[in-house]
């Protein structure tokens, strides 16, 4: 670790985290957002709604003198057991008092809505009275932020569509303003702002293992820099970012190891900006001008979600047809009830006629298409569990029709991650082949 770098601790409050009855994503985003700004998360913490629990972690945080930044989240809202308020007010042996800036930026909140305002809901402008309140413009508890020794103390509520805007539009610039901005020298000369650059590249088609082996010689030929991965099967995510004052040398730094990891990687990346896949076939099907349609049998209709996940994806998206059963495939589809019956519906030949009907259904650029045996129940000899095919169909280079049919055996033993792995692998043909790769 390095330890001259910003060092923060993240603390989720509230019995149903402690309990493991819903999932901390809340800590894990925020981990993921300080290290982007390459601030370092020595502790995540969890915490029930007892106010000497609360108010003694906290306490326990700042008194041990480690954590430049603590983020808190949860306990902020209106009822018996939002009670991180009342214990920060414990932890610091400071009084709960009516903050009249949070309660007038709830008034305007519960007035645009046409709400009544609560004596419920104006406990939540009850807070400490060294705070500082942060403004939610999502949800109607405010938060706030307190100074304890080296230590500034981040208070957010727990739901994450409140927590996360109110992290990134208010937490994330005082965090930056406070710490990143020049600052006096021990000779009262002014410092150099710390240049923060960060590149992140999305691998498809190698596991973690090999990927880290394959640049097992970065921290060698890049000192300076700090590499680091993260893998969302089947998707691998390679980030390396460099901080420093000297601009022009981080930037050079940061092309020479672009160029470097590029090189061992090669083939292998789909994005070099961090999109993820339908991110990407989605900006490449904007930039060519073209339009697609996916026929879809073993996926349910994942492709169609993922890629109507992405904002602008009418431009390009026309049609996603969840053809499960074989009389679907033939009546909506036009696949020939020969073919089905002479090599079933997981076969490259099915799949490419899956493809070329979508396309033509649809008067789409490409039609795409997947078949295959998810599981954990259906798999044979020669189609075993993890089986897809995939058909892609449009238009060459040469403006002359295609049509191309591929075989896949996957080895995950769960029908969810089999889907993904499909999904995936399709889009990644037709990435390819608009891209016109090998």
């Amino acid at each position: 670790m390095n330890s001259n770098a910003i060092k923060a601790e993240i603390l989720s409050t509230g019995d149903e985290v402690l309990w493991g009855d819903i999932d901390d994503t809340n800590s894990s985003w925020l981990s993921r957002k300080l290290r982007e700004s390459d601030i370092e998360v020595i502790r995540i913490s969890s915490v029930g709604d007892l106010i000497e629990d609360i108010s003694g972690i906290i306490k326990e945080i700042t008194q041990r003198g480690r954590a430049d930044i603590l983020l808190v989240t949860g306990g902020l809202g209106p009822t018996s057991d939002d009670l991180t308020a009342e214990a920060a007010a414990v932890a610091f042996s400071d009084k709960i008092e009516l903050n009249q800036i949070a309660l007038s930026s709830m008034k305007e909140y519960f007035k645009k809505r046409d709400w009544a305002l609560s004596d419920d809901n104006i406990k939540q402008a009850m807070l400490p009275s060294r705070a500082s309140v942060m403004e939610n413009l999502n949800g109607t508890a405010p938060g706030f932020y307190i100074e304890i020794g080296k230590t500034t103390i981040f208070f957010m509520p727990g739901v994450p569509r409140e927590m996360k805007p109110m992290y990134e539009l208010t937490v994330l610039p005082i965090i930056k303003e406070r710490f990143f901005k020049s600052s006096l020298q021990s000779d009262g000369s002014t410092g150099e702002i710390a240049h923060h650059l960060i590149t992140r590249f999305k691998l498809f088609g190698l596991p973690e293992s090999k990927v880290g082996s394959r640049l097992k010689g970065f921290n060698g030929e890049f000192p300076d820099l700090k590499l680091g991965f993260r893998a969302s099967i089947p998707i691998i995510e390679v980030k390396f970012s460099g901080v420093g004052s000297n601009l022009s040398f981080v930037k050079n730094e940061m092309a020479k190891a672009q160029e470097w990891v590029s090189s061992r990687l090669e083939g292998y990346i789909f994005s070099y900006t961090g999109l993820n896949m339908e991110q990407e076939l989605g900006r490449l099907l904007n930039l060519k001008r073209k339009t697609v349609a996916v026929a879809e049998s073993c996926t349910g209709g994942l492709i169609g979600s993922m890629l109507t996940d992405v904002a602008g994806s009418s431009d390009y998206f026309i049609l996603s047809a969840v053809t499960y059963s074989n009389q679907a495939k033939m009546d909506i589809l036009g696949v020939n009830q020969k073919t089905l019956m002479e090599y079933g519906a997981v076969h490259e030949e099915t799949a490419k006629e899956m493809a070329q009907g979508v396309r033509r259904v649809a008067g789409a650029d490409y039609g795409f298409a997947t078949s295959g045996v998810a599981g954990p129940g259906g798999g044979s000899n020669d189609k075993p569990v993890g089986t897809v095919c995939i058909g892609v169909a449009g238009v060459d280079v040469n403006g002359d029709d295609f049509t191309k049919g591929y075989r896949y055996t996957f080895t995950y033993g769960d029908r969810a991650m089999n889907k993904k792995m499909f999904a995936i692998k399709a889009m990644d043909i037709l990435r390819r082949e608009i891209l016109n790769l090998d």
